[in-house]
């Protein structure tokens, strides 16, 4: 039987499509919009995870959330460009409303200016220079979740950057083997 370089092609575009969709989006608990599209995507170890579970602020001379729980397990981190025409509230709140059916509670949200310095969370909190938007239009929320295993944690964050591109930012701490502090 011999095949031609364009039916090979259209035989494995359905196999790389799919292999894609199980390695980006498979193992996170969110199911984006279609037309999202992941920016990117990081797994790996954390001996030391800080979720921030309050605003940030400068406090004493240091800029930074004045509550964080301080954990260690299996990071797992995504950043999606929101598809053109939603917003960073819709968008948030579509994946917190996810997040909150599959039995997640809010331990800290805040929106707008009370979250502190945007530019703060991308660079500070995130690592993400790319998520540095708006002040106001900004939100985050940290959660927990009862899992067989233990305790999940999950940091969400969305934004509207000046360019009116929306990004959203979810972590999700998973296989925790200890808090290390408050």
């Amino acid at each position: 039987m011999k095949l031609d370089f364009k039916a090979l092609i259209v035989l494995l575009i359905p196999f790389t499509l799919a292999t894609y969709s199980v390695n980006g989006y498979a193992d996170t608990v969110l199911n984006m919009v279609p037309g999202s599209r992941l920016v990117e995507r990081v797994t790996l170890g954390a001996p030391y995870y800080v979720l921030p579970v309050s605003s940030i602020r400068k406090v004493n001379g240091v800029i930074a959330a004045e509550h964080n729980l301080y954990l260690t397990g299996e990071l797992s981190a995504y950043t999606w460009q929101v598809v053109p025409g939603m917003g960073p509230e819709r968008a948030h709140l579509t994946s917190l409303s996810q997040l909150q059916d599959a039995g997640a509670e809010v331990l800290f949200d805040c929106h707008g200016r009370a979250c502190g310095s945007s530019n703060q969370w991308a660079n500070q909190v995130f690592h993400e220079s790319g998520l540095y938007g708006l002040d106001e239009q900004q939100r985050y929320t940290a959660l927990k979740q009862q899992v067989p295993q233990g305790v999940d944690y999950y940091a969400l964050y969305t934004t509207q950057r000046g360019n009116r591109k929306v990004y959203l930012h979810f972590e999700h701490l998973q296989g925790m083997t200890q808090q290390i502090g408050q």
